[in-house]
């Protein structure tokens, strides 16, 4: 029979052991192993494991562990029980290094009605306002477009200022849509 792996997945320290047991508790019951008996199995791993987590490496409860062992179902004495291969015995420690707190909310855009807001140039922010626009004109190195709600300069290759028209509660909705994701400020 082809071995198995028995998997702990990202588990917090605490819970590693009860992890590994319903694990192996599910993967063995359909082969024929009885649970008693993968319970009797896994109780000298577990307690093996804790030893080298908490007395070895000094790991804390709310640290997060994950431990490998591959296993093969023999028979003895007529019964199915499990054989651990020790040698592939993986833990892997995740150490909880900080916790973030108090982290601000997104603010929204800050930007009035007729406000003019500035941004650095991009050929897709020019194209965006040019597949909106009612009218447009060149002077110079600044070309000018009007939309239904909008107008916007852009200023050679520098920079494009944009100043929305439209009512208050669409001005947010209309950034978003002008802006993309990738280049809202």
């Amino acid at each position: 029979m082809a071995k198995k792996m028995l998997s702990s997945g990202f588990v917090r320290a605490s819970g590693f052991a009860i992890k590994l047991r319903r694990t192996l508790i599910a993967q063995t019951r359909t082969e024929g192993v009885e649970p008693a008996e993968a319970v009797r199995k896994i109780a000298p791993l577990n307690m093996e494991l804790y030893k080298i987590l908490v007395e070895k490496e000094g790991v804390k409860k709310d640290d997060v562990v994950r431990i490998r062992i591959m296993y093969d179902i023999v028979e003895e004495n007529g019964k199915k029980t499990v054989k651990f291969d020790w040698d592939s015995c993986t833990i892997e420690i995740y150490r909880k290094e900080k916790e973030i707190t108090g982290i601000e909310p997104p603010k929204e855009m800050i930007a009035e009605v007729g406000e003019w807001r500035e941004f650095p140039f991009s050929d897709e922010l020019e194209k965006r306002l040019k597949l909106l626009a009612i009218e447009m004109k060149k002077e110079g190195d600044v070309l000018t477009i009007r939309g239904e709600d909008f107008e916007a300069e852009i200023i050679g290759q520098d920079k494009i200022r944009i100043r929305y028209l439209g009512p208050q509660e669409k001005l947010n909705e209309f950034f978003t849509r002008i802006l993309g994701e990738s280049e809202q400020t």
